[in-house]
């Protein structure tokens, strides 16, 4: 008992941390259910479509950069004690980025509504702004150590979005407003930054290099992650029809925050990770690889056990008899996000050693296996064929990740 105890004592804030970031999930599953169960399937494939060009637009738009301040912050922060350096190189990056992003998405926009079947165009460029800011402060909290910050930020933004939904009428427009709404209330953790962690204007040429050169590798790999859900539903939506596509994603969106929580672990990690590796501490790259890492992976198998064991009378709660046809496909998809688990360990080797690159080469591979293995697959199995293709592509880069990184983590211990 006393060695439990103990344990859960130094774990505390991983702990405080992945549950708050747990009822993130579970608020955003909850959102989830509020929608499906109001929108028609072929209405929420509809707005899975929306929120795919979303995510084109925040991945070419700033989110390929955003781990730069968490993983060169936290770098600066060792160092120097600040993140000016980093908080300011970012800020001309983006800059750059959301004005070639916002030109582009103004001169596609009338192609755009035609790809949706909604004339939103203005909407999405507005959602694009509102999560440049929610990011950032994401991002800067990770980065100085304030984990349970970060965590604020995104439950506040969800428990304003579910309440507005609750208590509003909508359809897929007044939909998107109300993400808006709710989520731009996180300007008011502004208030929560220490303004010595940033600063003045300090522009630092040599850092300004590293952090654009670690961003533009970023937006590489980002390109590829981004393309397996718009692939998907690329896919889908040219060989079958929306309400497949909300079919498969009614799947996806579930899937997807499981498996995104697997992030939670290098977001947490990350900070002191790099500076086990800056400092050459074997015996803390030690515990965390070749114990804590176990502990993790344990409990993670358990937890998927559970949920694919689980999974029928889930997916039927959430979202009625009418995504029946969704269980099979979540249930491939678990084992997926299983691997990712396993997987976003290498993801902090990667980070923490300027190993980005071979990173974001994995990422691309992925994405292309990926689209191509759904391609095939679907035309002999319908939409599991998209499924399997997803599980088979990150199991093929998990396993190349083994192969590259057990031996070099072993070198600095």
């Amino acid at each position: 008992m006393n060695k439990l105890l103990v344990f859960i004592k130094k774990r505390k804030r991983f702990i405080s941390f992945s549950i708050l970031r747990i009822v993130t999930m579970c608020l955003s599953l909850i959102t989830n259910i509020f929608i499906v169960r109001e929108l028609s399937v072929e209405d929420f494939g509809m707005f899975s479509v929306a929120l795919m060009m979303v995510g084109l637009l925040t991945t070419f738009g700033f989110s390929w950069s955003s781990s730069s301040i968490l993983y060169y912050g936290s770098k600066e922060k060792e160092k120097y004690g600040s993140i000016n350096k980093t908080f300011w190189s970012r800020n001309i990056i983006i800059f750059i980025s959301l004005i070639i992003t916002t030109v582009g998405f103004m001169i596609f926009r009338n192609q755009i509504n035609d790809y949706i079947g909604l004339n939103i165009w203005f909407l999405l460029l507005i959602w694009l702004y509102v999560s440049v800011l929610e990011n950032y402060l994401n991002q800067y909290f990770l980065a100085v150590n304030k984990q349970i910050y970060s965590s604020l930020i995104s439950i506040t933004a969800k428990l304003i979005y579910i309440n507005l939904i609750i208590f509003v009428s909508y359809d897929v427009n007044t939909l998107i407003i109300l993400y808006i709404v709710s989520h731009a209330s996180v300007i008011l953790f502004i208030l929560g930054i220490n303004k010595k962690d940033i600063g003045k204007f300090e522009f630092d040429k040599s850092w300004f290099k590293e952090v654009l050169n670690f961003s533009l590798w970023q937006l590489f790999g980002f390109s590829g992650l981004y393309l397996i859900n718009f692939g998907d539903i690329a896919v889908i939506k040219y060989f079958m029809t929306d309400k497949d596509v909300g079919i498969y994603n009614g799947a996806y969106q579930l899937f997807n925050a499981i498996a995104g929580f697997s992030f939670v672990i290098s977001s947490f990690y990350a900070a002191n990770v790099s500076s086990y590796f800056t400092r050459h501490d074997g015996k803390s790259i030690h515990q965390f690889f070749y114990k804590e890492r176990f502990y993790i992976i344990g409990l993670s198998i358990f937890a998927h056990l559970v949920v694919i064991i689980f999974s029928k009378p889930i997916i039927l709660t959430l979202y009625g008899d009418s995504y029946n046809n969704s269980i099979i496909i979540f249930n491939i998809l678990m084992i997926g996000s299983l691997i990712r688990y396993m997987a976003v360990f290498y993801t902090l080797y990667y980070n923490t050693n300027r190993k980005y690159k071979v990173l974001q080469f994995i990422n691309i591979i992925r994405a292309v296996i990926n689209i191509l293995l759904s391609i095939i697959l679907i035309q002999f199995f319908g939409l599991l064929g998209t499924a399997i293709g997803t599980t088979l592509a990150i199991l093929v880069t998990f396993l190349y990740s083994i192969y590259y990184c057990e031996n070099r983590i072993k070198k600095f211990i």
